[in-house]
C-alpha cells in the first residue's frame, strides 16, 4: 500500500469532540455524525451475556455460539442493490483515558499465554478469564459510543468499508426475551500499531482457541465502529 492509499484508507473518518466526520473524495466533501451512547438495556444484556460466557468457559463447558459477540454486520457499496451481510466478532474498547491501563493488562496476559504451547488452554484458562473480567467489571471505563472489530479476510466487508465506511450491526439474543438491537455506525479503519487495534487483538487472543472462534493469527486491519444511532428491535406481542 502506498502512503497516498494509506492516507485515504485511514483518513476517511476522523473523530473529535463527540463527532465523527466522514471525508469523501479527500477533504472536498464532508459529513458529520454526532456520536450516541448505546442504551442501558443493551449494555446490561452485553455485560450479563459476557459474564455467562466467562462462567461457562471457567467450567470448561462447550460454548457453541457466542451471540453477544457474533452479530450480523451489514455493509454496502454505492452501486450495490443489496447489503453484504456477515457475522463478525464484535467487542468493546476502553475510554481513551483508560486505554493504556487496560492495554497493558491484556497484553501482559497475552505475553504469558504465548510463552506456552497453544495446547495449554487448561493451564491458561483462569488467567484469560480473570483478565477479561477485570475489563468488563468496570463498565464506566468502557466507551459505549464505539465498537471494536478485527478484519481477517479482506473480503466484501472490507471492500465496502474502504469505499463507503458505514455499517449496521444486528444482535439477536436467545429465548425467552429474544433481545434484538440494530446499531448504525460510521467506520474508522485503523492499522496494527493503533492502540485500539492492539487492544482488540489482545482480547481476541485470550480466547483464540475457544470453540466459538475459528483460529486466526493474522489481522491486517481493525475497525472502530462509531455509533451514531441505534434501534431496539426486540419483538413484542402485537395482539393480546
Amino acid at each position: 500500500m502506498t502512503s497516498i492509499e494509506a492516507e485515504r484508507l485511514y483518513g476517511q473518518v476522523k473523530v473529535s469532540g463527540g463527532v465523527a466526520r466522514h471525508h469523501r473524495d479527500g477533504a472536498e466533501r464532508t459529513r458529520d455524525f454526532v456520536l450516541k451512547e448505546l442504551p442501558e438495556k443493551f449494555v446490561k444484556w452485553q455485560l450479563d451475556y459476557k459474564h455467562q460466557v466467562y462462567d461457562a468457559i471457567e467450567r470448561n463447558d462447550y460454548v457453541a455460539f457466542n451471540a453477544g459477540h457474533l452479530p450480523v454486520v451489514g455493509t454496502t457499496n454505492e452501486d450495490g442493490m443489496v447489503a453484504n451481510l456477515a457475522n463478525k466478532g464484535v467487542g468493546f474498547t476502553p475510554k481513551d483515558e483508560w486505554l493504556e491501563h487496560y492495554l497493558e493488562l491484556v497484553e501482559k496476559a497475552v505475553d504469558e499465554i504465548q510463552a506456552l504451547p497453544n495446547t495449554a488452554v487448561n493451564q491458561t484458562r483462569q488467567l484469560r478469564i480473570d483478565t477479561a473480567r477485570q475489563f468488563y467489571a468496570n463498565p464506566e471505563h468502557i466507551d459505549w459510543t464505539r465498537l471494536g472489530l478485527l478484519e481477517i479476510f479482506e473480503g466484501e466487508t472490507f471492500k465496502n468499508l474502504s469505499r463507503h465506511p458505514f455499517a449496521s450491526v444486528l444482535w439477536t439474543g436467545t429465548s425467552p426475551v429474544f433481545l434484538s438491537f440494530q446499531v448504525d455506525c460510521v467506520v474508522e479503519i485503523i492499522p496494527p500499531e493503533h492502540p485500539r487495534y492492539r487492544f482488540s487483538w489482545a482480547m481476541r487472543r485470550l480466547f483464540e482457541y475457544e470453540p466459538f472462534h475459528i483460529v486466526q493469527t493474522m489481522f491486517p486491519y481493525a475497525y472502530t465502529f462509531w455509533v451514531y444511532d441505534w434501534h431496539d428491535k426486540t419483538p413484542k406481542r402485537r395482539y393480546q
